[in-house]
């Protein structure tokens, strides 16, 4: 929840008005919820609410802060109780704050605002012998500040629905402090634009469950994120995307509308006639006078307004091999490339669709490209035509999220850092082979049905949404240069490590001698940082109470070298026997001295393919 209009009293360090209208109103000096996140307070407040007794709790109603207690109190008050909820795990800045704090939902009864609901969480607010008073006085201490201390909170948020979650701004942060907020980033996010209210998909479970297979894909999307799925039809890779996606959607009031797509999910259907990239970074029109804006675009977009949620937004491009990726795809395959992590941790890539784009002025009158990627305007009834009669002024506030127009203006359209893609390939007669461009730069799996057991008629996929979803740091990718994380200190290699790391991108060239399959610097880099990924990833699960009943979950070197070579060299080689057999046939002995049993199997099913007289054709893909 982003706090936008404010009331600061040094009298009261940390303490602005302290309440918050629910609904939005113009009014001065109150906080306004926007409406698309209300939900997601209301049902975190829901998830920790406490019996009202009228006789336990005393807050302050109707102007100057005026005290009730009890019973009688409220029958005279201009407000009446309607929720209580005391949190018990409270974070300023990420500080853990040793008390609980309550929050309050009021309906006003007085004639001016006669059954608007209002958010209280004044420090004189009181549950039985929970005070915020005390929890203002424990936070100076967290926070190691001294009671004079100046500071503001501007934004609320409830993960997981129990933990509550303060911003501030603390000390020499609140000088000018109206174009700090200015500058703060809102979270609001309109799920359509025909104005269709939606109604809200309940969570169904507490959390989903994953299996080892699935970690295993997480473990390669936080190392790069873009993946290929490939195996026959049917064996529910599309449908593997939207599981993930699912479990880590929040139920947030916005993302939460559809029964069978999360709001973090988007499927994109390849066409067999995509041979150029319109179709996913779109087209100027000169005729119309606008641009073509593109359904990957507006996710691009409003995966941005979660970015610093850290909640991933999933992409699947599915059968993406019916055209020729190299084709329609190749300004992501450049731009993946481009990722770089900033000296502040966030992750950066250049620009799939350049900053040009943004700042054309010579756009229709009634086209606003902002408006066609699903930005909101500051004022909802403003239409294309009205926004462009506005003064350069006014247009530099013209939307909710001005803060994401400004950065297409200045940078164009960039892949967040929370997007992850995933395609889904059919390797068959009828459609394109990868080149090892393609290869290179995804993390490849092969999905394979194994035998059919009774425990098919035990439950069904979870295809639905969860109250605590998955942590998105759990999958998402935060370091893009080994050596870079390594000589910045956020990963060490002992001297052994490093050596077998080395040892091992060697001996598989040595291997690949004379084949047009050898392998470079990015997967070596690649090799570094999945076996960062999945120690992240255990030490994550350690923390949240470790990973699921019969989840097996290697984090050896030796089973990084398995994993690296059936995702990143393997699917490489393809031909026929003279171009691949030498290498294969080290490549097996190599697997056999290390008990590579992954890479083993697949590397024998390989070579088996060229059959007794060695006229086939090998590759990866079953």
């Amino acid at each position: 929840m982003r706090i936008d209009n404010y009331s600061l009293s040094f009298n009261c360090p940390g303490c602005p008005s302290w309440g918050t209208a629910i609904v939005n109103q113009d009014t001065q000096n109150v906080h306004l919820i926007k409406e698309d996140v209300a939900s997601n307070i209301v049902i975190g407040m829901m998830h920790k609410c406490v019996t009202i007794n009228t006789n336990d709790l005393s807050l302050p109603i109707g102007k100057g802060s005026k005290i009730y207690y009890g019973n009688k109190g409220f029958e005279g008050a201009t407000s009446e109780p309607m929720m209580v909820s005391v949190f018990d795990k409270v974070f300023i800045n990420k500080i853990r704050v040793d008390a609980p704090f309550v929050m309050a939902i009021v309906r006003d009864k007085a004639n001016d605002h006669k059954g608007r609901l209002q958010l209280k969480y004044t420090p004189k607010l009181q549950y039985g012998q929970v005070s915020n008073q005390t929890f203002f006085e424990k936070a100076v201490q967290a926070l190691d500040i001294t009671p004079d201390t100046p500071w503001v909170v501007y934004d609320i948020d409830i993960e997981g629905q129990e933990v509550l979650h303060f911003k501030a701004l603390i000390g020499e942060d609140v000088k000018d402090l109206d174009a700090q907020l200015r500058n703060l980033p809102q979270i609001k996010y309109t799920p359509t634009s025909s104005g269709i209210e939606h109604s809200l998909i309940k969570p169904a479970e507490e959390q989903t469950f994953f299996v080892s297979e699935e970690y295993s894909y997480i473990s390669a999307i936080k190392t790069k994120p873009f993946l290929i799925l490939g195996g026959f039809s049917g064996t529910g890779k599309s449908q593997k995307v939207k599981e993930l996606a699912f479990a880590t959607c929040p139920c947030d009031g916005v993302l939460n509308v559809s029964e069978t797509s999360p709001g973090n999910y988007l499927l994109v259907s390849v066409k067999p006639n995509w041979h150029d990239a319109t179709d996913i970074t779109g087209f100027r029109s000169s005729v119309n006078r606008n641009y073509y804006v593109t359904d990957f675009m507006r996710f691009l977009v409003k995966a941005k307004q979660y970015e610093e949620q850290h909640v991933p937004f999933f992409v699947c491009l599915d059968e993406m091999n019916l055209a020729p990726v190299e084709e329609y795809f190749a300004d992501f395959l450049s731009v993946i490339e481009s990722r770089k992590r900033c000296a502040d941790g966030r992750i950066v890539t250049d620009a799939i669709v350049p900053a040009s784009v943004f700042n054309d002025t010579d756009y229709a009158d009634d086209f606003n490209i902002f408006l066609k990627l699903g930005l909101e305007p500051a004022n909802p009834d403003w239409k294309a035509d009205e926004i462009s009669a506005l003064s350069a002024e006014e247009q530099a506030q013209a939307f909710v999220r001005q803060d994401i127009v400004d950065e297409l203006k200045r940078d164009g359209l960039t892949i967040p850092s929370n997007v992850v893609i995933i395609g889904t390939v059919n390797m068959d007669d009828t459609t394109n082979s990868f080149s090892r461009k393609v290869i290179d730069r995804a993390m490849t799996f092969e999905t394979i049905v194994g035998k059919f057991g009774k425990d098919y008629f035990s439950g069904d996929v979870s295809l639905n949404y969860f109250k605590n979803p998955r942590k998105g740091d759990l999958f998402l990718s935060d370091e893009v240069r080994a050596s870079q994380m390594i000589e910045e200190g956020r990963f060490i290699l002992t001297d052994e490590e490093q050596t077998k790391i080395v040892d091992f991108i060697n001996n598989i060239n040595e291997d690949l001698e004379g084949s047009p399959f050898k392998i470079s610097y990015r997967i070596l880099n690649e090799t570094i940082l999945l076996y960062r990924s999945k120690k992240k990833i255990e030490e994550i699960m350690k923390a949240d109470d470790g990973f699921e009943d019969g989840v097996v979950f290697n984090t050896d070197l030796n089973t990084i070298f398995d994993d690296i070579l059936m995702q990143k060299i393997l699917p490489r080689i393809e031909g026929d026997y003279e171009k691949c057999s030498r290498c294969l046939t080290k490549l097996s002995q190599r697997a056999e001295d290390n008990c590579w049993k992954k890479s083993l199997g697949k590397i024998e099913f390989m070579i088996k393919r060229f059959g007794n007289d060695k006229s086939g054709f090998t590759t990866f893909w079953n």
